[in-house]
């Protein structure tokens, strides 16, 4: 800890932030939040490397990569705006605020009056330095006692300001109720930390977290993922989004076949466990609008399995809220084919009048099956943008916008080179391409899309590995069978090599099994793509 600070005040502020209701929710953020204070407090913020951090704080395995994993930059972003979100709301009363600057790992403990005033003093070993410099000023390092704040006259004090914080003489009556007050705090606390790590199930099948069976997600944690049969305690995705056991499920029965390899995605993992049988779910939720995914791949059925068989072999139906959703689902004809991941995309999707939304499982032929539900708050009359680059993991750009890693594929191999596109502000989007003979298969609901496709040759130019130039690589681009491109040549398009290019379609209409199937078929080398960006223009 940096001389001059005053640890207890700023520890008992984490306290604080840590026993909220927002954190309770988000025990996932929660322990990130401990994680980077506790190395602040204890001095050793060198250790605050994006490494340490996903190993020791997010669970990565000591091969962790983060020069091609972004978990942590994507985490650090979410409890960023997690913290300005509950300094907003739930502790817009709090004196001291928690502040993660913009491309840093070092926590900052601002008071709130210098945010109104504008002034900052920053506590140094040399005693405090004042002068006048912008709230969440980006020069701010965040270093031990760096963004430590005092307000240049009690004028600016907020009306609310807590008077807790002022010393008080040894056996005021105040004094105690501070006591008491910091002890129902620090039980708070010790409960989150034991409720983040159980999870049991209650008799009648239905899974209990945290000890409340049925209490509705509230803000960002109305992100509900669950792995259907999983029993760990959670998975993070190559996206970074965190998916839970399996939990509000009544009957069927849970199953794992361990898998090398499942077509169109990189998490297998999430493909490895469901629940099968006649069951339901019963997931609480507060009242708006959501999307709704559902999870499947065919694992028992179809060639070179024990099963055989194929399409028809297993026909379910799904309801939600009492009403048909889905009829005759047929997950290996969905896929076109077994270990092929299929998503089934649903918009405008609310809970029923008693909070919870319904789902039913029920049988045609053979059992029905789910690996996975994810539930997302919605727009109402649209589905949320999707963006995909065509990289391992997560990737987020100058407009903070999230592109979610490469998904959905078939054929193709993905390739990553560095720094060689100028011309855009977001040169790394065209580090990675898909190239090949290859499909994407991406699922919405039903309605009408553009598509955007991002290209950029790297390949053939002169000073290239593959030389060459105009006509060296030619190919088409179908949507469901639809031409979009014919005979496209990215270098002529795009006027020579290293120069980005977007082609935009728009008005198009998925398959009845909710899918924009993209063909890239080469005619001369091979076809390739960058990025895909999707938008709902249904009106």
């Amino acid at each position: 800890m940096a001389p001059g600070a005053d640890p207890s005040e700023k520890q008992r502020e984490l306290a604080r932030v840590l026993a909220s209701a927002t954190f309770l929710k988000s025990p996932n953020l929660a322990r990130l939040l401990d994680y980077i204070c506790t190395k602040y407090f204890e001095g050793t913020v060198s250790d605050l490397k994006e490494y340490n951090i996903g190993v020791e704080a997010l669970g990565r395995r000591e091969d962790f990569d983060p020069t091609t994993n972004s978990i942590v930059r994507v985490e650090v972003h979410r409890l960023r705006e997690k913290l300005k979100r509950f300094y907003e709301n739930e502790g817009v009363r709090h004196e001291r605020m928690i502040v993660l600057q913009v491309g840093h790992y070092v926590p900052e403990f601002i008071r709130r009056e210098n945010l109104l005033e504008g002034t900052k003093v920053i506590v140094s070993g040399n005693g405090p330095v004042s002068g006048p410099e912008p709230s969440f000023s980006p020069e701010t390092r965040g270093q031990p006692g760096n963004g430590e704040t005092v307000a240049p006259t009690a004028a600016h004090r907020p009306p609310a300001a807590a008077s807790w914080t002022r010393r008080l003489p040894l056996g005021s009556p105040r004094l105690f109720v501070v006591l008491l007050g910091l002890v129902f705090v620090l039980a708070a606390l010790t409960t989150w930390r034991i409720k983040g790590l159980r999870t049991w199930v209650a008799p009648g099948g239905a899974t209990v977290l945290g000890g409340n069976l049925r209490t509705p997600a509230t803000s960002e944690d109305e992100e509900v993922r669950i792995l259907a049969g999983y029993s760990k305690e959670r998975y993070i995705d190559r996206s970074g989004k965190v998916w839970y056991s399996d939990r509000y499920f009544h009957g069927g029965t849970p199953a794992y076949q361990s898998l090398k390899f499942v077509a169109r995605t990189l998490d297998p993992v999430i493909y490895e466990t469901s629940r099968v049988g006649e069951f339901s779910y019963d997931i609480p939720l507060q009242s708006g609008i959501y999307e709704l995914r559902l999870y499947f791949a065919e694992t028992s059925f179809g060639p070179a399995t024990f099963s055989g068989g194929g399409e028809s072999s297993r026909v379910f139906s799904i309801n939600m809220n009492g009403s048909p959703l889905l009829g005759e689902v047929d997950p290996f004809r969905d896929a076109g084919g077994n270990n092929v991941a299929d998503v089934r995309v649903f918009k405008d999707v609310s809970p029923a009048p008693d909070g919870q939304l319904h789902l039913q499982f029920r049988r045609t032929v053979n059992e029905p099956f789910v690996n996975a539900l994810e539930i997302v708050p919605g727009i109402p009359g649209k589905l949320h943008p999707l963006r995909i680059v065509a990289r391992d993991n997560s990737w987020t750009d100058q407009q903070g916008r999230v592109w979610n890693p490469d998904c959905y594929f078939s054929g193709g191999r993905l390739i990553v080179h560095r720094g060689q596109v100028e011309g855009t502000p977001d040169p790394e989007l065209f580090d990675g391409e898909r190239f090949g003979n290859f499909t994407y298969a991406i699922p919405v609901a039903q309605g009408k899309y553009s598509v955007t496709l991002y290209f950029a040759e790297t390949y053939f130019g002169a000073k290239n590995a593959g030389f060459g130039g105009q006509g060296s690589r030619i190919f088409d681009v179908y949507c469901n069978g639809l031409a979009l491109l014919r005979n496209f040549d990215i270098y002529r398009e795009a006027g020579g090599p290293h120069r980005p290019l977007s082609k935009t379609f728009h008005g198009l209409v998925p398959t009845a099994g909710g899918k924009l199937t993209l063909s890239f078929v080469p005619t001369k080398n091979y076809a390739l793509v960058n990025a895909i960006e999707v938008n709902d223009e249904t009106e």
